[in-house]
């Protein structure tokens, strides 16, 4: 399978795209099933998620003859996490973690976790950071952006022009009070 047609999977910019939608409600149909649902939050490894029949219900939805097997850990990622959203929101993720805390003038996610989460490269070990910092905000987050970021996170030395690293930077120092 090549590149070019994984792009057309959660796509930067791009939050009408259907995988979107489909991941919308997948979201939703985990209030259905709770089971599954508390299965995903208690899942700390991506097998762990990957061994999950909600996983392999939003694969097919998605399409499963798209995805080559090196992509799973991926959508791994954006299946636990998307798991625990309470609730959605209009920011994007990095001015989400930006955005000054309601009881002092610092930022929800404070920057050395920040940095820490942008210097990523391993999957299981992005996963758990951004697990930590959806938590931080209090699990509201915007599904769409956090899937187009998770979805075309590279590795540093793969250089990209739109790698969601930098927008997230941006997006996170925009609203930081720095």
């Amino acid at each position: 399978m090549s590149e070019s047609n994984n792009k057309s999977i959660f796509p930067q910019y791009k939050p009408d795209d259907a995988s979107f939608s489909i991941l919308w409600l997948w979201w939703l149909s985990l209030e259905e099933d709770k089971g599954e649902r508390a299965y995903l939050r208690r899942s700390y490894t991506l097998t762990e998620i990957m061994l999950s029949p909600a996983f392999h219900r939003l694969l097919n939805q998605l399409g499963r003859d798209r995805f080559p097997q090196y992509r799973y850990p991926k959508l791994a990622i954006i299946a636990g996490l998307v798991s625990r959203i309470e609730g959605e929101s209009e920011q994007k993720l990095g001015a989400k973690m930006g955005s000054p805390n309601k009881s002092s003038a610092k930022p929800d996610v404070a920057e050395l976790r920040m940095r820490r989460i942008l210097a990523c490269d391993d999957l299981e070990e992005l996963y758990m950071l951004l697990r930590r910092a959806l938590s931080l905000v209090d699990n509201h987050v915007n599904i769409s952006d956090l899937a187009a970021i998770v979805w075309n996170w590279k590795r540093m030395d793969e250089k990209s022009p739109h790698d969601p690293r930098r927008r997230i930077a941006c997006d996170y120092y925009a609203e930081a009070p720095l």
